[in-house]
């Protein structure tokens, strides 16, 4: 079944709701035995981030979609955006920045950074945003075990266990669909008291594709998204590219 298609995605949550206890990451405190935390990146496409937060509402299950306001392939800020972002808050899904570092010259200017971009994507959405995750990063940032007031990182050592060398006895398990794989186990073989999940939306699509069909049909939903602003923009856009 693991073709990324909304159907396995419903399995697995099924299976996590059988196994574990779904915590937002806010209610996750030291002396929490048992949880699992559902985090979403939004790496290249909001349109896919909101269908599965459809499918999740419809499933009972909330958790954390993360935005980058530093995207080349989406606005999170636009007219269009902004709204599909406060819908899927109003299912009862969290929202978070997901962090992009690639304008950061001096990591010691990172919780600046992190603060203002925050304060951006909370004013512009009307959002009170406390969650924030990273964006490929290093070990040394994830070791670095980042702490902002009043602000949650999704990798704090209470939600992950970062490590350079392998270690037996993870205070966390973490489970990934990075890169459209299943780079650290698959979800429901997990065998963990402590597990935080994070589902790319990218990669998720009602009919599931492998990765290379999955591209193509990403880009060709960009490129009708396109045309359509454009047309809606102008009154002398061509008809035949329609």
């Amino acid at each position: 079944m693991r073709n990324f298609s909304h159907k396995e995605y419903i399995h697995i949550i099924d299976w996590v709701k059988n196994n574990y206890n779904i915590m937002k990451f806010s209610d996750v405190t030291p002396s929490t035995d048992s949880f699992c935390v559902i985090r979403h990146d939004v790496e290249y496409s909001i349109y896919r981030a909101y269908q599965l937060a459809k499918v999740e509402q419809n499933e009972g299950v909330k958790s954390t979609y993360l935005f980058q306001i530093k995207n080349n392939c989406y606005n999170a800020l636009s007219t269009k955006n902004i709204p599909t972002i406060q819908k899927i808050h109003k299912m009862g899904h969290s929202i978070g920045l997901h962090v992009h570092c690639g304008l950061l010259d001096n990591y010691s200017s990172m919780e600046d950074m992190i603060k203002k971009d925050i304060k951006i994507l909370s004013d512009s959405t009307g959002i009170d945003i406390k969650v924030f995750s990273f964006h490929r990063p290093t070990i040394d940032m994830l070791l670095a075990n980042l702490k902002i007031e009043n602000l949650i990182n999704a990798y704090d050592d209470l939600y992950f266990h970062a490590y350079k060398n392998r270690v037996k006895n993870l205070r966390v398990k973490y489970v990934a669909d990075s890169n459209h794989m299943w780079k650290y186990g698959y979800p429901t073989t997990v065998r963990h008291d402590k597990l935080q999940l994070n589902f790319h939306p990218f990669s998720w699509t009602e009919l599931g594709y492998e990765n290379t069909q999955n591209f193509k049909k990403l880009i060709s939903e960009r490129n009708e998204e396109m045309v359509d602003s454009i047309n809606r923009e102008t009154k002398t856009f061509p008809e035949e590219l329609l």
